[in-house]
């Protein structure tokens, strides 16, 4: 297999890791777009093709590993196949087929990059405006995404893994912490907008076997594919658990929001219009299997 001059990739990888910076975020996010990749890969029997394998790290996180040239992969690592595969290829993979894979992991031998989910969301959005000659991210598309990464990915996988023990610790203090973890991931915590009096907090016990907790999230910086409002329900005498969120429609969208779903194997779905204000708790609970 002919080896990909990833030379630019790497530099700008480098200049990163040394200074994880917002400009140097964007530096990155740009010399991935239009590189190939080596993803290891295995036969998946009886139907034929190959899948990537998927590595866990220290914190018990799923990655899928990939390389930017054949001397990033280790001598004594042996694959049962490889695949030379557009980066934009290995983005859509897990975007647009949510599973619990987190992310993906650059040279995991060597430099053990990690581009975790609002990393491939950010430059699938920066591919879609095209890199001008000068190309500075807007701060409003900033906020939209590390704001989406909290509210799609990092509470759902905190209550998937938690459970009763994340709701018991649930507070405005937590959901704000929760919010700005994205902003220090990327070097920009100073520039996090949100106190945690900008979270509102209701909870209900209904019935024994049914509660619910209503979040009114901050009103500034409410961009598209955002949420208003986030629903935590479970039952206290199973620990089944429950995530719904109100999303804000994309612009391009004829409604104004929308109602969503968590799933406990990472993906989510838009289930339908969102209620008027004095319905949205009942619809919830209707969802879940616990209605008034």
């Amino acid at each position: 297999m002919n080896d990909i001059d990833n030379s630019k990739l790497e530099e700008a990888m480098q200049a990163y890791v040394d200074d994880p910076v917002k400009d140097k975020l964007i530096q990155l996010v740009f010399a991935l777009q239009n590189t190939k990749l080596f993803v290891p890969a295995r036969p998946v029997q009886n139907k034929g093709g190959f899948q990537p394998y998927i590595v866990k790290n220290g914190e018990g996180s799923l990655y899928m590993p990939a390389f930017t040239s054949i001397k990033k992969i280790p001598a004594d690592q042996k694959y049962q196949g490889m695949l030379k595969l557009q980066y934009k290829q290995c983005v859509s993979m897990l975007l647009d087929h949510p599973t619990l894979v987190q992310g993906i992991v650059l040279n995991p031998f060597a430099d053990n990059l990690m581009l975790k989910t609002q990393m491939l969301e950010l430059s699938r959005k920066a591919d879609q405006i095209g890199q001008p000659k000068a190309y500075k991210m807007k701060t409003d598309d900033f906020r939209m995404i590390v704001r989406h990464t909290a509210e799609f990915r990092l509470i759902p996988e905190k209550l998937n893994a938690q459970k009763m023990e994340f709701i018991s610790s649930l507070s405005e203090e937590v959901l704000c912490g929760l919010y700005e973890a994205p902003y220090a991931e990327t070097g920009q915590k100073e520039q996090f907008p949100y106190q945690a009096g900008d979270f509102e907090i209701m909870e209900l016990s209904v019935r024994d076997d049914l509660s619910i907790m209503q979040v009114i999230t901050p009103s500034k910086y409410l961009y598209q594919t955002n949420c208003r409002e986030l629903y935590f329900v479970w039952n206290p005498l199973t620990g089944q658990t429950g995530y719904y969120t109100i999303e804000k429609a994309p612009d391009k969208d004829e409604k104004n929001y929308y109602l969503d779903v968590f799933k406990e194997d990472g993906s989510w779905e838009r289930l339908e219009e969102a209620p008027s204000d004095g319905n949205i708790m009942n619809r919830v609970m209707e969802l879940f299997g616990g209605g008034i």
